[in-house]
């Protein structure tokens, strides 16, 4: 079986699922390539690759070349498999003869007529339509309801073989970012722009007086997330690390994990928090509603609502006694539902039904 890949240029869960889920596929005799912009080679050194420059945004020559070029590699492949909607547009200028979607965020709430057009193209052409969730699935198939026929969904995951922490950090990974002993500590890791929600947390955070946060991630909205907890008079509470290429010492010093997102397909770090044990607060925006399970493994509010979260994390702290139960069942849901080895088999067994029709 040959599968060619095709993505935008990505970071976050997307390049996240290529990483875990195409090594994976490839242990179990799949043929993987990867199309791609140059400057994401090096982050797949697994996998091969080849050149495919699509642009973030659209740029009608470009994408014509784009899409003529996979007209010209696809007889070499079994299937062609599109990561994003971006690709996905791109892709539906040319349809491939086989092709798989595979969607890994909340369809835009507005789109614009021409990309309307293709992604309606592409609903009708493609053989499969894959989603990292239920929720990811539904806002589709509002959008192009004759298609629901083909959409399946396949969650992504975490490698919970390669999450660790050490309880004996604690100290030493607190005094590292100037967090008291004694304080509740809360950990968001997220890309700094508005659909994250983070500044709802800082707004929560001024009602909720016993808890610190460490803020770990870095984007565009950086600098006035700053400002904005400086203003809010929680900013003593509030630690931003930047990013970080190992999150151990940032599980070990915290206590619970916060998911405020205003817009999510997933989240994979709701997921990562619960494989170590960590219970979440998170909004019940996406997929968090399903990967969160309210008062068994954290706690579920409705996005962008600044009292809920900030009643949430009151309430948390009252029922400090029931964290590390939560985070074991949490750390249990995981295992059963949200790993990548699972991930992998259930999208090899799609690709092996779809060649056999």
């Amino acid at each position: 079986m040959r599968v060619l890949h095709l993505t935008r240029p990505a970071s976050g869960g997307v390049l996240r699922f290529l990483q875990s889920v195409l090594p994976r596929l490839q242990d179990e005799g799949v043929r993987i390539e990867v199309s791609c912009p140059q400057s994401m080679h090096s982050a797949l050194p697994q996998i091969a690759t080849r050149s495919w420059e699509i642009t973030d945004h659209p740029h009608p020559v470009n994408d014509v070349r784009c899409a003529l070029e996979v007209r010209r590699w696809e007889g070499g492949f079994d299937i062609v498999h599109a990561h994003g909607l971006r690709a996905v547009g791109v892709l539906a200028l040319m349809p491939p003869r086989r092709w798989v979607i595979s969607l890994h965020n909340l369809p835009p709430e507005h789109l614009s007529p021409p990309l309307r057009a293709l992604l309606r193209r592409a609903s009708t052409t493609a053989s499969l339509i894959h989603t990292v969730s239920g929720a990811v699935m539904d806002g589709w198939i509002r959008l192009f309801p004759d298609s629901a026929s083909k959409c399946v969904v396949v969650p992504g995951g975490v490698d919970t073989d390669a999450i660790r922490f050490s309880l004996q950090q604690r100290t030493s990974a607190r005094r590292q970012w100037n967090l008291p002993e004694a304080n509740p500590v809360a950990l968001c890791v997220a890309r700094l722009m508005s659909d994250k929600g983070v500044d709802v947390l800082l707004r929560a955070l001024v009602h909720a007086p016993e808890w610190y946060v460490l803020i770990v991630g870095d984007g565009p909205d950086r600098e006035h997330l700053v400002q904005l907890a400086g203003q809010s008079g929680a900013g003593e509470r509030v630690r931003f690390t930047g990013y970080l290429p190992s999150l151990e010492g940032a599980w070990a010093a915290s206590d619970l994990a916060v998911v405020p997102s205003r817009r999510e397909g997933l989240g994979l770090f709701a997921l990562e928090a619960m494989a170590v044990g960590k219970p979440v607060i998170a909004s019940s925006s996406g997929g968090l509603a399903e990967t969160v399970r309210h008062g068994e493994t954290g706690w579920l509010v409705p996005p962008d609502d600044v009292s809920a979260l900030a009643n949430a994390l009151q309430n948390a702290y009252r029922q400090r006694d029931c964290w590390e139960e939560m985070g074991k069942r949490g750390r249990e849901h995981v295992l059963q539902n949200y790993t990548w080895d699972r991930t992998a088999q259930q999208l090899l067994e799609r690709y092996r039904r779809l060649l056999s029709t």
